[in-house]
């Protein structure tokens, strides 16, 4: 399908070699670009299902969790991420509908997008959804360079008319008074827990954070008072946590007295 010699030599983008390739045969390119998608998923699903399976629970947690397995891929093959590294970034609007944020696309894959959108809210979740690319209206994310930034948008609606996201599964706490530990034994195995409210107000610390703290833990202290986000690079706002919950967080304490000059970092997964 990709053959150089099918195309004129400076046709470097796929869509247009592929407009070129079928242009005068009859086919929507609209449903090959599904097509093309749909196969190019089916190809990674094959060879990497378990993973893909495990990114996230809901189709929305599907895109947002995909930031932390590039990160992952690329530690493993020492490389770090650059401001101009493809990232997603997916939220959900009041009826259902999910918009999706594709931020510094790869060509191919920017190209496959609808059609891979589709195919792994088939195979994953078993939906059958509608995929729109619109205008973007986001024009970089947050850790981006705004002078050389590009963004791919999709809005996405089940055709059932029924909420993409999906409930609690069967057996999710709800409450203190149904968890599968005591609270005490959570405290003991993860001394380095932190909790907080949707005004980014702290709740709770675990012993071995709230040692590392130079502020008076004994009164009411915003998540902005002892702490400071390093990466991801995003303002610390209970909203933007939500969207990369699989997303590794390094925090970093702040401290209450100038004469220090070393600043402890935490890992929060």
């Amino acid at each position: 399908m990709f053959e150089k010699s099918h195309f004129l030599p400076a046709l470097d983008n796929p869509a247009e070699r592929m407009k070129n390739r079928y242009w005068g045969r009859g086919l929507k390119f609209e449903e090959l670009q599904e097509k093309f998608g749909a196969e190019f998923f089916n190809i990674c699903f094959d060879e990497n299902e378990r993973v893909l399976r495990a990114v996230g629970g809901t189709l929305q947690d599907f895109f947002n969790g995909f930031n932390a397995l590039h990160e992952h891929i690329r530690t493993s093959v020492g490389r770090q991420a650059t401001s101009e590294s493809p990232s997603f970034l997916c939220k959900e609007f009041p009826d259902g509908k999910l918009m999706l944020h594709y931020f510094h696309p790869h060509q191919i894959v920017g190209f496959a997008m609808m059609g891979m959108i589709t195919a792994a809210a088939r195979k994953i979740y078993q939906l059958e959804v509608e995929v729109e690319q619109i205008a973007s209206d986001e024009p970089c994310s947050e850790d981006s360079n705004p002078g050389n930034c590009s963004c791919l948008t999709f809005i996405i609606k089940e055709r059932e008319n029924a909420n993409i996201t999906k409930a609690l599964p069967l057996g999710t706490s709800q409450s203190p008074a149904d968890l599968r530990i005591s609270i005490s034994t959570f405290c003991r195995a993860f001394p380095f827990h932190l909790m907080f409210d949707p005004s980014m107000l702290v709740l709770q610390l675990g012993e071995g954070l709230r040692k590392q703290l130079k502020c008076d833990t004994h009164k009411a202290l915003k998540f902005q008072d002892c702490f400071e986000i390093v990466s991801p690079r995003i303002g610390a706002t209970f909203e933007r946590v939500l969207l990369r919950l699989s997303t590794p967080f390094v925090i970093r304490t702040k401290l209450e007295m100038s004469a220090f000059e070393n600043k402890d970092k935490v890992s929060i997964h």
